[in-house]
């Protein structure tokens, strides 16, 4: 395992969304952390959810150029997971065997991939640790620690 942190698409858009409130601000300091230490670790299915979300119309979060350009910016710079069969048949497995969605398996399953110890999202049972992924929900009171180190 490495020191590396996977971000999941809902900690990303908060990131963006000035709106979130608090939200806003732990994702903020999330995704600055993993640009300045360059410990962000990311999978293509955020990056396809991250620019449908912000873009989407009914809802839009920042403007079309801007989502690119972060996408772009992300994939240049963050180590990037990318679906294959293996990684397919492990978001099968983590499905099966522990009862998330398939979609939450799935990340679960890039992340246990890339070998992160952290996965950020509020998805998942904070501080669970399965199968060496802890996930990490920093909006719950109480994880400055855990966001910092």
């Amino acid at each position: 395992m490495n020191d590396n942190w996977f971000i999941d698409t809902n900690i990303l858009i908060y990131a963006y969304d000035k709106e979130a409130g608090s939200k806003h601000q732990i994702a903020k300091e999330i995704i600055t952390q993993c640009w300045e230490q360059r410990i962000g670790v990311i999978s293509v299915q955020v990056l396809c959810e991250f620019f449908v979300r912000v873009t989407r119309v009914s809802s839009i979060i920042i403007d079309v150029e801007e989502a690119e350009s972060i996408v772009h910016n992300l994939i240049m710079n963050w180590r990037v997971i990318y679906p294959d069969s293996i990684l397919v048949m492990e978001a099968i497995q983590g499905w099966r065997k522990h009862q998330f969605s398939f979609w939450d398996a799935f990340i679960w399953a890039s992340a246990k991939k890339a070998r992160t110890q952290r996965l950020y999202s509020e998805d998942f049972q904070h501080k669970q640790i399965v199968e060496g992924v802890q996930f990490v929900n920093p909006f719950i009171a109480g994880n400055e620690g855990i966001i910092c180190g």
